[in-house]
């Protein structure tokens, strides 16, 4: 690999190699690779006429779309530090990543001005850009607007010299372990991100992407959206998703490849009006995070898409396991094999001390899993503690539970913070969740621990149902049937939900389950 590439040294390859191809179809908009570069550099250079500079922090607070794509790379080009945060946040969850990042300005659409305005009060240094809508009365502050900013600009590339070892972005992570912190991206990061994942999914110039997942998430972005621009692909944006909007996509855009969670897939695959949309045209999905039951991944690859990925990876380390889709059936639930620039390791999980790369555990045992590579963050923001925490030996010890069998197939079994010590015993909820995902009737499954007198906590399982008819005795004969799991590990208590509460990525918020827990009485 080229270590002198940046994201902007690329963008500009890839305009020089196909201009006239279509690059970005957005909000009802369609530009080539050469109208949309002069776009970016109109963005780029009208935020260095507003004093931005190098390795000054741009949030980006929007919902994905052409703003989104391209003043994420205007800071490349800049290189000034992009900050794309979810646009879900609240004003007070806004002003804390404004503060920890200490953005000089922040780019937001005007569908969330309330918010934005909300969580920039007093914050009068602060460069406020609003897309789209009339420019707010934002008092004693200055309110400009994106696009009159962009058009006065200069469509010159930008005189910045980026370097592979600056920072191009701090992704905040979801924050589902307490404060959002800030994962230190460099443009030395995010170029290995894009290259794995161009050459491990095969990507092409014909190729046409569909983006559904949120750009300001490492797996829509840096995953997703970044390797497809490198190879010269066309990149559809829908800003918001449905399953029958996406499938509408699809069939209209002639869509070749397509990164969605399971539950999307799910979502899809089971929509009333599947089969009236013409899917033909698409080559692959990639998709990770949760299980797919075993019949509904038949299902997947006879009639949506017979290549399906699954990766797993980290806003730490994009796209470190990948299972190849000659393995999808045979290796169900399986995160696969090392990706091209990943090393990665199982070892003894005991959080007590300072387990070392060596101390690895045998085939068969859940240990934690960490990983080393070109892709791997250094660090987090302004929080040299955390830094240190996961840091280590040279390796990234990811928090994350995998066991590997002999063949060097990698199976997920949670977050070590989620493991359930139950009557003194350890039980990993992905092992549960696996044989419930393979009982007829259930369509997704999700497993935690919950306080009880008797045993420290209670194998809880929230279930949700393809059959209607589906009760809890019958999972609970299937489990029991089935042997594939210990009866201390068959759950306990049951409740079945319309749908599992999921962070963008498809993760599994189980903080919101232990709460819903509180407000329904198990079946």
């Amino acid at each position: 690999m080229n270590s002198r590439l940046t994201i902007a040294s690329i963008i500009m390859q890839t305009v020089e190699r196909h201009p006239d191809r279509e690059a970005l179809v957005a909000g009802g908009k369609r530009w080539t690779y050469e109208a949309w570069n002069a776009r970016i550099n109109r963005t780029a250079n009208a935020l260095a006429a507003l004093g931005i500079q190098p390795f000054d922090r741009v949030m980006i607070f929007i919902h994905s779309g052409e703003v989104a794509a391209t003043a994420f790379l205007a800071c490349q080009k800049l290189g000034a530090i992009a900050v794309p945060v979810n646009f879900r946040l609240s004003a007070g969850e806004l002003s804390h990543i404004l503060g920890d990042s200490d953005a000089r300005a922040l780019v937001y659409g005007a569908e969330l001005s309330e918010i934005a305005l909300r969580a920039t009060q007093g914050n009068e240094g602060l460069i406020r850009i609003r897309a789209g809508g009339v420019p707010d009365a934002g008092g004693t502050a200055t309110i400009h607007d994106f696009d009159a900013l962009i058009s006065a600009a200069g469509v010159d590339e930008p005189p910045a010299h980026v370097r592979p070892d600056m920072i191009s972005a701090l992704v905040y992570t979801s924050g589902t372990t307490g404060r959002a912190k800030g994962v230190i991206h460099t443009h030395e990061n995010d170029v290995a991100i894009a290259m794995n994942c161009a050459l491990e999914y095969q990507l092409g110039a014909d190729g046409r992407a569909l983006h559904i997942a949120p750009l300001y998430h490492v797996g829509g972005m840096q995953a997703y959206f970044t390797p497809h621009l490198f190879v010269g692909a066309a990149n559809i944006i829908e800003p918001r998703y449905s399953a029958s909007g996406t499938l509408a996509a699809i069939s209209a855009e002639r869509i070749t490849s397509l990164f969605a969670v399971p539950t999307q897939i799910q979502e899809m695959l089971f929509h009333p009006d599947f089969k009236k949309y013409d899917t033909s045209s698409l080559q692959m999905i990639t998709t990770g995070g949760a299980a797919i039951p075993s019949a509904t991944m038949e299902r997947v690859m006879a009639e949506f898409s017979p290549r399906l990925y699954n990766g797993y990876g980290m806003t730490e380390a994009s796209l470190t396991l990948l299972l190849n889709p000659r393995d999808a059936l045979s290796r169900l639930g399986s995160c696969g094999k090392s990706t091209l620039i990943s090393r990665t390791r199982i070892v003894v999980n005991d959080a007590t001390r300072d387990v070392r790369p060596d101390q690895t555990v045998a085939p068969g045992e859940v240990g934690q899993l960490i990983v080393q590579g070109p892709q791997m963050t250094a660090g987090y923001w302004n929080n040299p503690v955390e830094s240190a925490k996961r840091l280590r030996h040279g390796w990234l010890y990811t928090g994350d539970l995998f066991r590997c069998d002999e063949q060097g197939y990698h199976y997920f079994q949670g977050r070590a913070d989620d493991m359930i010590i139950s009557g003194g015993e350890n039980i990993y909820p992905r092992e549960v969740e696996e044989v419930l995902h393979t009982c007829p009737g259930v369509q997704e499954a999700a497993v935690i621990g919950l306080p009880d007198d008797k045993w420290g906590s209670v194998i809880s399982a929230f279930i949700v149902r393809s059959d209607p008819a589906l009760t809890r005795d019958s999972i609970d004969r299937y489990c029991k049937d089935s042997q594939q799991i210990a009866a201390f590990k068959r759950p306990k208590r049951f409740y079945f939900v319309e749908k599992l509460p999921t962070n963008p990525s498809g993760k599994v918020m189980k903080r919101e389950l232990a709460a819903l827990a509180t407000e329904m009485a198990p079946s």
